[in-house]
């Protein structure tokens, strides 16, 4: 007789896993930085060489674990992804030389493809049912909120592990995931997900993975062909995805290499970065809810305005940083872009979801995602190229510079997408009843 696992309810076990990984994410990654540069001397061009096999691995594999996910077992995909990721935490704290920590970035992209969207996905088939789908967005909510509190408790625990060694951050990140999904595996439900007949075949999912990407790339074309300008919006998410890359990898080295840290108390860099991290999340924090309740009451061309703000913003933040040699300055216009950034990613959703039909909305925005990733991972060795012959100062200019571009783009495509009127939705609805 098969013995019976005592199972936790969905939600608190939600709540537990969001948390519980984002607490091990701050704990690993905080502080990763200075392991990257100190102890394996990475030059500009490996730093976002790093990245750039990040993205791609995530991006190879994302379509494949998706239809795992649908086919076969949200709470396997979960399980697997954590494991997966811790393991290539632990990998990575094993050695820092280039080639290692390269593959390990490599597998942790592929953890992250495999836990992406199931999580998500299993919480939604387990609670809706009870809880209806109107309420799942508080689930959500309620989960990004403990997890940016977590990510702050982690990035002060990581400033604190590293005084014992750079690499033991990521080394207890990485274990303790993998002790976390091994603990899950007892306890987790999956009472709603039905898989359907012989999905469990190798043959089938690889015959579903094809149909469904090329689904998507007629999907993504025909969402092109029927939103005007929507091509313009795409350019402008390429832009800030390049930028993102080369901010994310090159800002710590910058702080490292170029800027001398102040002796206050004896203070490790380690320490430094963990205080960073947990003041970022903190700002972020605050300011998604502001760009939450901003987004209910301003009208589209509003969005658009804000928009532009944000990103020169952030743009003049970042030559501010790349042009100071004080410490202060260069850690104010980081907190800066940690106040801006996290408010462009809603507003540009909710623009886009007041002005792109229905009917090609998913599309789009799943489009969207495709071009920041793109944008990251074509942008990542060129811009390290420029950090490694000329210096980190002139490769964060140039990542601001796709800023420049970025702000055209948004203000030409609020010229050519037009806000969805009652009449349009009305003709929508119509279209729809016909139909």
């Amino acid at each position: 007789m098969r013995s019976r696992r005592r199972q936790l309810s969905p939600y608190p076990l939600y709540l537990i896993l969001e948390s519980g990984t984002a607490l091990l994410s701050g704990i690993s990654f905080a502080t990763v930085t200075v392991y990257w540069v100190t102890v394996g001397r990475l030059n500009p061009l490996q730093l976002l060489l790093l990245g750039t096999a990040l993205e791609v691995s995530y991006f190879v594999f994302q379509l494949p674990t998706g239809v795992l996910a649908d086919l076969v077992s949200r709470r396997l995909c979960i399980l697997s992804g954590l494991f997966v990721v811790g393991v290539a935490q632990v990998m990575a704290s094993l050695s820092a030389s280039y080639t290692n920590l390269i593959l390990a970035w490599v597998v942790l992209g592929f953890g992250s493809a495999l836990n992406n969207g199931a999580q998500d996905a299993w919480i939604a088939d387990e609670l809706s049912a009870e809880v209806g789908d109107q309420r799942m967005t508080g689930v959500y909510l309620r989960a990004t909120q403990l997890g940016l509190i977590a990510t702050v408790a982690g990035s002060l625990l990581s400033g604190v592990i590293a005084l014992a060694g750079l690499q033991l951050p990521l080394r207890a990140g990485g274990a303790i995931t993998c002790l976390l999904a091994a603990a899950a595996a007892f306890v987790m439900p999956e009472r709603h997900f039905h898989r359907p007949a012989g999905a469990a075949r190798a043959g089938r999912l690889v015959v579903q993975s094809a149909r469904m990407l090329a689904e998507q790339s007629r999907s993504a074309r025909s969402a092109i062909v029927a939103v005007p300008g929507l091509v313009l919006l795409f350019g402008m998410t390429l832009c800030t995805g390049l930028w993102s890359e080369s901010f994310d990898r090159l800002w710590g080295a910058f702080l490292l290499r170029d800027i001398a840290f102040p002796r206050v108390a004896g203070l490790h860099p380690a320490f430094w970065f963990g205080m960073l991290a947990a003041a970022a999340a903190v700002i972020g924090l605050g300011a998604t809810e502001v760009a939450k309740r901003r987004t209910e009451r301003l009208g589209p061309d509003s969005v658009v305005g804000a928009l532009l703000v944000l990103t020169i913003g952030i743009g003049a933040a970042v030559v501010a940083m790349a042009t100071a040699h004080a410490f202060a300055v260069v850690v104010g216009g980081y907190l800066v872009v940690s106040v801006l950034r996290p408010v462009l990613y809603p507003l540009v959703s909710g623009w886009m979801v007041g002005r792109i039909e229905p009917g090609v909305r998913a599309t789009a925005l799943s489009a969207r995602d495709m071009f920041d990733s793109a944008g990251q991972i074509v942008g990542g060795p060129i811009i390290g190229v420029i950090g490694t012959l000329a210096s980190i100062r002139i490769a964060l200019l140039v990542g601001a510079a796709a800023l420049a571009p970025a702000t055209a783009f948004i203000a030409a495509a609020s010229r050519r997408i037009r806000p969805r009127t009652a009449a349009t939705v009305a003709d929508a609805e119509a279209a729809d009843a016909a139909i």
